[in-house]
């Protein structure tokens, strides 16, 4: 198994998901094209829903919350990323969670790197 590999993978396709929502910008989109904005902000949900069955192997609880965020608990691995994207069909519901990932701060960055360090040999 390579679970580094297999990590950097997961983060970059979350990153990809991120620059879609930025350059799509859904929320400057609705002042011209409300039906637009609203397919963009379906698919920023799938991606939720997507990315939160591709994470269960790494982050298990957040991942279970944002799948309960989008009323998917019963959602299988993917086998046609199209068919993923397109899984919340427009109306379904949500809710929005708590905050799941709060920004690390340099302080608490430079806290965490010296109790985890650990010893090297």
């Amino acid at each position: 198994m390579e679970v580094r590999k297999a990590a950097s993978e997961l983060r970059a396709i979350w990153v990809s998901g991120n620059e879609y929502l930025q350059s799509a910008a859904p929320w400057t989109v609705f002042k011209t094209d409300p039906d637009q904005a609203a397919m963009q902000v379906r698919m920023g949900l799938n991606l939720i829903r997507l990315y939160a069955i591709l994470s269960q192997p790494f982050i298990p609880f957040a991942s279970a919350a944002m799948l309960q965020a989008m009323d998917a608990q019963d959602a299988d691995w993917p086998v046609d990323v199209a068919q993923a994207l397109q899984a919340l069909a427009p109306g379904h519901a949500f809710t929005v969670p708590e905050v799941m990932f709060a920004k690390i701060s340099d302080e608490d960055r430079e806290t965490w790197a010296a109790r985890f360090q650990g010893v090297r040999a």
